[in-house]
């Protein structure tokens, strides 16, 4: 059985270790975030960033920046936005200045205006716009400017159509957009002109209108020209960008605002004023997305998937151009193919999957090598030693908030976790993300409901591991939960079908959550630690169902709860010498204490007439 299951786990890890690749589009590393719509993104030639936007279902303006790093495939929380947090907001870039401003917050439309130095990580504010403030405009850097119209506020649907001038920190009002005011267009420079199309226009006889006519706007000339109609459905609420001299659309809503059929994906060609189709993103067509481009590559990121009902932080890249690649025949991922260089070569191969025992952090390039873990005592002196073990320590179950899909914070202490344990198996710690800082306090119980283990933990905003340090004998259906006020901890709320089980090592296995949709959410534990030490563990006796024990770890005071009759109980240390020892008959609870035991691990055992069991307890 062991064989079976590392071969099985071998080829896993490796699967997964490989790009997620479906019609051209490879999956990224997403950001550890909350899913969001309407996200700013930008990007110069090193990096790309998302910014603020709204949290769907708290309806929360978010001032978060995450830094993608593209020859890594990894991110990294920046400092806040300083413009506060909003949603609907917009920015544009043009090599390593970012600007953006716009949208919505707490207080109604803001009209400040940022600069990013993406080189430097540092902003700086500019002039101030004049305008109205507004939410989704259509925004366009070219030609010198960053030209801004259109859009929406409390007033209805806006026309107007603005520029600002980067050299001179200046903004002046230009010729209106003459097409019908609307708002979420889609919009892209090229060349020096701007483009700006679709959208949601007003309702005419009481109809809803979502265009898909077309323009141009001539900085030089300050006028518009109509161009042709878009070929395909009217659409609203996409994503754009502009590269290599062509214009892109992506995803969006259709002429009813509802979800396009599919995640659509066009390229314009200015000089013949038309539209050729690119294959669709994968899943479902989204609503506000966000995207940028870096070197040969377009990304795209967020936004709602309507049929899915899930907000995303993930990522998502297609190559623009074919002959893109390492060229650096020294690089272990140079192709010789490739023409032009995309900034990917990579230099040191190895297993990039960090639950496998030769996880190597340097490693940008995937080889195919990496090995399951085997739970099991390694020292080959021990009376404990398992030939089959390659560890004593693992880590398993979802390692990061995305791996399971999109989710967000959730505020209900309700569900919990129930998972199956294949040999008795220390759990060391579990990772939560929290949106604040409050107090919870974390149980595990078994399938008749008795505690294993109960303890309160402060914890602070973003991420916190729980020291648990509890044995655990084999067995199924035992529940991981929290009590107290939960004040937002992060859960998947569209866990991929055929996800469920997730095994964490070999030793133990996430089944479902408590919910009436038990194989859809995974709630709030991530980056499970187990250990087995070699030392005597817990088996399932008749004992086990009569009684526990907690907390453990523990300061020296314990909490002996359930039914012993004339149990001789004797605590060992490591090199079994006893250390205490006590008899009793217990119906209810007792309380053990053992103060001024140095901290580390001891083996309580436990004897009556009928059985002995022996448990591992630790000492802080």
């Amino acid at each position: 059985m062991r064989a079976f299951y590392l071969l099985f786990s071998f080829v896993f890890l490796t699967c997964i270790g490989m790009l997620h690749a479906q019609n051209g589009w490879a999956e990224m590393s997403a950001f550890n975030g909350t899913g969001r719509h309407h996200p700013i993104t930008v990007a110069n030639g090193q990096y790309g960033y998302v910014i603020a936007g709204q949290a769907g279902f708290a309806a929360l303006n978010l001032d978060d920046v995450f830094r993608y790093d593209a020859a890594s495939d990894t991110w990294e929380e920046q400092g806040a936005f300083p413009g506060g947090g909003r949603g609907y907001g917009y920015g544009v870039n043009e090599g390593d200045n970012a600007f953006m401003g716009f949208g919505s917050n707490d207080s109604g439309y803001p009209t400040d205006w940022w600069r990013l130095d993406m080189a430097t990580g540092d902003w700086a504010e500019m002039a101030e716009f004049p305008g109205e403030g507004r939410n989704h405009p259509a925004m366009v850097l070219t030609a010198g400017k960053v030209f801004v119209g259109m859009g929406s506020n409390s007033s209805g649907n806006l026309g107007d159509w603005w520029g600002y001038d980067i050299a001179s920190n200046t903004w002046s009002e230009l010729a209106s957009f003459n097409g019908g005011n609307r708002h979420h267009p889609f919009y892209f420079g090229i060349d020096g002109i701007a483009y700006v199309g679709f959208g949601h226009g007003n309702s005419q006889n009481g109809d809803l209108t979502i265009y898909r006519d077309f323009h141009a706007y001539d900085p030089g000339n300050n006028n518009w020209t109509q161009l042709g109609d878009f070929p395909g459905e009217a659409r609203v609420a996409g994503t754009q960008f502009a590269a290599q001299g062509k214009g892109y659309i992506l995803s969006g809503d259709g002429d009813d605002h509802g979800p396009l059929d599919d995640g659509e994906f066009w390229a314009y060609s200015p000089e013949s004023d038309s539209w050729t189709t690119l294959p669709a993103h994968p899943g479902g067509a989204r609503w506000a997305p966000g995207s940028f481009v870096l070197g040969c590559y377009a990304y795209l990121t967020s936004g709602l998937e309507g049929v899915a009902d899930t907000y995303h932080q993930d990522l998502w890249r297609y190559s623009l151009l074919p002959d893109c690649g390492c060229t650096d025949a020294s690089a272990v991922n140079y192709s010789s193919l490739a023409t032009i260089d995309d900034g990917t070569c990579c230099y040191i191969a190895g297993c990039m999957q960090e639950s496998a025992v030769n996880y190597n952090s340097e490693a940008c390039f995937g080889d195919g090598s990496c090995i399951a873990p085997i739970l099991g005592c390694t020292d080959q002196g021990s009376e404990f030693f398992d030939a089959n073990a390659n560890t004593e320590l693992a880590l398993g179950g979802p390692l990061s908030s995305t791996e399971l899909g999109a989710g967000g914070y959730h505020f209900n202490d309700n569900w919990d976790m129930l998972f199956s344990v294949s040999e008795p198996t220390q759990l060391r710690s579990v990772d939560v993300l929290a949106e604040s800082a409050f107090a919870l306090v974390l149980y595990i119980k078994n399938s008749a409901g008795t505690t294993l283990f109960q303890e309160s933990f402060a914890l602070t905003a973003g991420w916190n591991t729980l020291d648990i340090g509890v044995e655990i004998p084999n067995g199924v259906n035992y529940a991981m939960g929290i009590d107290g006020t939960n004040d937002g901890l992060f859960r998947n709320n569209a866990v991929p079908t055929g996800t469920y089980p997730i095994s964490v090592a070999d030793r133990m296995s996430i089944t479902a959550n408590t919910t009436d949709e038990p194989q859809d959410y995974f709630y709030y534990f991530y980056r499970w630690v187990l250990e087995a030490s070699c030392s005597p563990l817990s088996q399932v006796s008749n004992l086990e169902a009569n009684w526990r024990l907690y907390p453990n770890p523990s300061n020296g005071a314990v909490v002996m709860t359930g039914v012993l009759e004339d149990a001789r109980l004797t605590l060992s240390d490591m090199r079994g010498q006893i250390i205490w020892s006590k008899q009793l008959a217990m119906t209810g609870r007792d309380r053990l204490l053992w103060p001024g035991l140095p901290a580390g691990s001891y083996i309580l055992r436990i004897e009556t007439v009928e059985a002995t069991e022996s448990l591992k307890v630790m000492m802080r």
